[in-house]
């Protein structure tokens, strides 16, 4: 089963007693905020669709039941499967706020792995701040990033079987399927954090994936988060409406 597949199955209860209250498409961020007032976010894949309809089927959302948008997760589109990874974080957004503070100087994950002089750490997605910490650790990064033509992804997958010690990965690769992929590729040394706020903080949704921690942002100020998402903020005018939080988890080898 895929993680999009173990997150459908985990929300589709859940999603028959909520509705939509609204569905927000920001330049940066997706975000879905439900009829109780819980706000998820999801990164809004870059690029525009075949006609100036940025999603592939449109249809109004808002004041539907939860669960006829939840089927977007298991989408092949990745704009559809954005918006159904907005609304799981929605959805589990009172669970996630009770997960371990993430309000350290440096990343937990950095703790958590002791990253630091010499330490290979291989990235997918590009978080500029994190690779100037780890960096001004000592660590030495590499970085894959479609969007911003960064890595050879064939070079890339063999640093993880052969170099990496650390494997950072977007959660962003939840929408374009790739995530299980570069999990996959990794060596069983190989320590791996799922990192961002698009991040579903579903600790049991990734039983059978070798990932060792998740770490991601859960809006506490719901309102200005749907304002900075309409006026197509990213995540560091994000950031200080959320709280940052992460979880250890059982990996699977």
């Amino acid at each position: 089963m895929t993680l999009v597949e173990s997150l459908y199955d985990e929300f589709r209860a859940v999603g028959r007693d909520v509705q939509i209250a609204t569905l927000t498409i920001g330049l940066g961020y997706t975000a879905v905020e439900t009829s109780v007032g819980d706000v998820g976010l999801a990164y809004t894949p870059a690029g525009r669709g075949e006609s100036c309809t940025r999603v592939r089927t449109y249809r109004d959302y808002e004041g539907a039941l939860a669960g006829e948008l939840l089927t977007s997760i298991l989408s092949d589109d990745e704009m559809e499967r954005a918006l159904g990874l907005a609304l799981v974080n929605a959805l589990n957004r009172r669970a996630a706020l009770a997960l371990p503070v993430d309000d350290g100087r440096e990343e937990a994950f950095v703790r958590l792995f002791a990253i630091g002089r010499g330490v290979h750490v291989a990235m997918v997605g590009f978080f500029g701040p994190v690779v100037q910490r780890l960096q001004r650790l000592g660590a030495e990064v590499e970085v894959l990033d479609r969007d911003r033509h960064l890595g050879d992804e064939a070079r890339f997958l063999r640093l993880l079987e052969e170099w990496a010690d650390v494997l950072v990965i977007s959660a962003t690769t939840i929408l374009n399927g790739s995530l299980e992929r570069f999990v996959a590729a990794a060596s069983q040394r190989v320590r791996t954090v799922v990192l961002g706020p698009s991040t579903p903080l579903v600790p049991s949704a990734y039983r059978g994936l070798a990932v060792h921690v998740i770490a991601g942002m859960v809006p506490v100020e719901g309102p200005r988060v749907l304002s900075a998402v309409r006026q197509g903020a990213g995540t560091p005018q994000l950031t200080p409406l959320c709280r940052r939080v992460y979880r250890t988890l059982e990996a699977a080898a």
